[in-house]
């Protein structure tokens, strides 16, 4: 029988949760069995490919946003994407991300992000973009006590509108944010995986999402700005000193978490898919534009991308409109600059800006544009959020 992808229906919950509990866990299974059953998800965000009579591969994209300064543009974070071992090698996930991809651009939604596979999702347009911050480990009995006058609970249904807003502010203090959409934090407190709880101090209150798993435990998305509020949730998060625990930095926090714990590289990284870097580089022209207001040059600007190429004018405190180009396998003797068009989202949104892509990457080329590149797309503070821990 012909594979047909589409929409999730109610019908293939059950199919959709064994198949997930068989390749990821039974937690997974939990988590999309109240996604899609007991709340107000949309199912046209959650695909299938069945035969006919069973669900083969499955995964969704969750609502999100990218905010940069200014910008907030519409985007999407991939999960819960799994095929049966019998039907692996068919193309499946392939047909699932095409829709997915189609139906994101439907909406606007400019950015996917997500964790996966090694390699496997640099198939369909992804990139390594943006690293996952780093990590600070506790290890059994080190982590710290909770800070006098300090009490941790569980958030509640009331809590779940000041949860995503705190999250969404906070965030919002890097260069770059990728979140969730906050509709998605009622979903986060009713987990039956994850704990998302409240610290309150005399002064403050943080927040975070706990993550129990075997003999370990992790705490992210912390939302602190004290070393006590931090302290607080991981005392809470680690069951004062019971486990081993790893906090999930965050470059708002890494100050406060190196107060207990070093910083330690996680040398891992988040895909990032951008379908039309033209189309990104024409939104965020306000941002690059206030990037310019000390510039003294004026001109235009070519970036190729070897197979393509953008052109754009510029001046101070201007940039654009964005023009698209054809071919230019050799923009340095035409003045431009080449960057790789697997490089390009790390170019404009990622940690080691031009210069940093520029010396470890040969394909990216600055050319005599050094200059201009290096002020229009500086290295930048990145926060990203996914549903499970990177």
């Amino acid at each position: 029988m012909a594979i047909e992808v589409r929409h999730a229906a109610s019908a293939d919950i059950d199919d959709i949760a064994e198949l997930i509990g068989e390749r990821i866990g039974d937690e997974d299974a939990a988590e999309a069995e109240l996604v899609l059953r007991e709340s107000d998800f949309d199912r046209k965000r959650w695909f299938v490919a069945t035969d006919g009579s069973q669900v083969l591969s499955t995964a969704a994209i969750f609502p999100g946003q990218l905010t940069v300064g200014s910008v907030v543009l519409g985007a999407g974070a991939i999960e819960f994407v799994a095929t049966r071992e019998n039907a692996e090698g068919q193309g499946l996930v392939r047909q699932l991300m095409d829709e997915i991809h189609r139906t994101a651009s439907s909406r606007g939604e400019m950015v996917q992000w997500m964790v996966g596979i090694t390699y496997f999702y640099r198939r369909f347009g992804y990139e390594y973009a943006i690293p996952v911050e780093g990590m600070h480990l506790f290890a059994q009995g080190e982590a710290p006590a909770m800070p006098s006058g300090w009490s941790v609970r569980a958030a509640d249904a009331g809590d779940s509108a000041t949860i995503a807003g705190a999250q969404r502010s906070f965030a919002a203090q890097a260069d770059v944010a990728l979140t969730a959409a906050d509709a998605m934090w009622d979903l986060y407190r009713r987990s039956p995986v994850y704990r998302v709880v409240q610290a309150t101090g005399p002064r403050e209150v943080a927040y975070g999402r706990i993550y129990p798993y075997e003999d370990d435990r992790y705490l992210f998305d912390v939302v602190a700005r004290s070393r006590d509020a931090v302290a607080a949730l991981a005392s809470e998060a680690s069951e004062a000193g019971a486990f081993d625990l790893t906090v999930m930095g965050r470059p708002q926090a890494r100050a406060h978490m190196e107060a207990l714990a070093p910083w330690t590289k996680s040398g891992d990284a988040y895909y990032l898919r951008v379908a039309d870097p033209v189309a990104l580089l024409e939104a965020l022209r306000p941002e690059l534009g206030k990037r310019l207001a000390d510039f003294a040059g004026s001109g235009e600007a070519l970036i190729s991308l070897y197979g393509s190429s953008i052109r754009f004018d510029y001046e101070p405190s201007r940039v654009g409109p964005m023009r698209r180009g054809g071919p230019e396998q050799a923009p340095i003797s035409v003045g431009g600059s080449g960057v790789a068009p697997d490089r390009i989202v790390a170019l404009i949104l990622g940690p080691l800006g031009a210069a940093g892509l520029a010396e470890l990457n040969p394909d990216v080329n600055l050319g005599d544009q050094e200059e201009l590149m290096k002020i229009l797309f500086p290295p930048q503070t990145c926060d990203v959020h996914s549903w499970v821990v990177p």
